[in-house]
């Protein structure tokens, strides 16, 4: 009689055991799947980040980044990582303003992944003084590597295309 107590109570507890680990696995899915804590989704698959950037006259701007669904869905880059090279884009988008103490950051930009080209782009504008003084609009694009990391030319800088 003991023994067939022992066994449906070993019986059991592999069943709730199963049950527990079952449970605990569907509750690490949905955290994976809201993994994201400052990145937020806003209608069709298009996700906002509100990031604070300095102007060049060292006031404060705050920036909303439209990022591709691609960035965050197919390539698994993790919140951090985002974040940075949300930051690195608006830290060097004045990077070939004429007069950068007259920069000043738009309200909005853009990171996109390009799949031929097997980069992340982040497109950037603000506007800044040029050479004669005169405020003019500044778009640069500012490409990442698929780990995240700023390509730089052949001399080592930033490779900012701005135009």
């Amino acid at each position: 009689m003991w023994g067939i107590l022992k066994r449906e109570i070993m019986r059991k507890g592999i069943v709730y055991s199963l049950v527990i680990m079952l449970l605990s696995a569907c509750s690490g899915l949905k955290n994976d799947e809201n993994r994201f804590k400052s990145i937020e989704e806003k209608g069709k698959g298009i996700y906002y980040l509100t990031i604070e950037a300095k102007n060049g006259d060292n006031s404060k701007q705050q920036v909303e980044i439209s990022i591709d669904p691609l960035i965050i869905d197919s390539l698994k880059l993790s919140e951090q990582k985002i974040i940075y090279m949300c930051e690195d884009a608006l830290r060097y988008a004045d990077w070939n303003a004429n007069f950068k103490p007259s920069y000043k950051q738009s309200d909005n930009a853009m990171l996109t992944y390009d799949t031929k080209e097997k980069k992340i782009t982040a497109f950037v504008n603000g506007t800044a003084e040029n050479a004669y003084g005169v405020r003019d609009i500044l778009n640069s694009t500012v490409p990442f590597n698929l780990k995240g990391m700023m390509i730089n030319d052949k001399d080592g800088l930033p490779d900012i295309f701005s135009f």
